[in-house]
């Protein structure tokens, strides 16, 4: 519709009513499609709100059967997170939980699952630097050493993780019989990146120096005495 400007007052109105009067359904119709949208977007977001609420509050449950011991009915809450939440972030943690409980009743396997299954459905990288982790770990314990470097990989120096890697890494070597190897690890986990430390480096610096190996920041005080050795 265009109103023109030469046109007297009365003659644009008159314009305007019949544009209206000939449109009246469309403009009703996008009124009635643009509340529906805003409705149905807000319906969504308490739907979504609720779900969340719901999920936050089974696995609240799950962590007090877990800390009274009930670990079977941990286990059939679990389910339930699964079966009715699918893609909360509460079934990842809720993996973790278990996975521990596992451990702590040296049930490795059952947390080996648990933690397996968290590398491959997690979203969060986070996540699951986390998960491979404590899943070598777990292998490392059930001595299944081939199976804890496969869940590590290759060596990643970039990573921010690289540290921790390393350090299991080098646990998994000594574990072998494979010191030297475990040797280099561990002087790796050391000289990695660590904005904030991602292990415990007094620890790690003691499993290298049982295997006679130098200290990774003492690169400056070797250079040093080996110039004064010399002069």
């Amino acid at each position: 519709m265009a109103l023109d400007e030469f046109r007297t007052d009365e003659q644009q109105a008159e314009v305007a009513r019949q544009w209206l009067r000939e449109n009246v359904a469309f403009v009703v119709g996008g009124i009635v499609v643009a509340l529906g949208g805003l409705f149905g977007w807000q319906q969504w977001q308490d739907y979504r709100d609720t779900q969340a609420e719901r999920a936050s509050g089974l696995y609240e449950e799950l962590l007090a059967a877990v800390g009274g011991g009930r670990l079977t009915q941990a286990d059939e809450m679990f389910a339930d997170l699964q079966s009715r939440y699918a893609g909360s972030a509460y079934i990842e943690q809720s993996r973790f939980v278990l996975a521990k409980a596992s451990m702590d009743r040296n049930d490795f396997e059952t947390a080996a699952e648990h933690l397996a299954a968290a590398v491959d459905d997690t979203t969060s990288p986070e996540f699951r630097h986390i998960a491979r982790l404590r899943l070598a770990r777990v292998r490392l314990q059930q001595q299944q050493y081939e199976e804890a470097l496969d869940v590590l990989g290759p060596s990643n120096p970039e990573s921010a993780f690289a540290a921790r890697y390393d350090d299991i890494r080098g646990d998994v070597y000594f574990a072998q019989g494979r010191l030297d190897d475990a040797r280099e690890a561990y002087e790796a986990a050391l000289t990695a990146g660590q904005n904030p430390p991602v292990v415990d480096r007094v620890f790690v610096q003691a499993k290298l120096d049982a295997l006679g190996g130098a200290r990774a920041n003492d690169d400056g005080d070797a250079e040093a005495d080996a110039e004064q050795a010399g002069s």
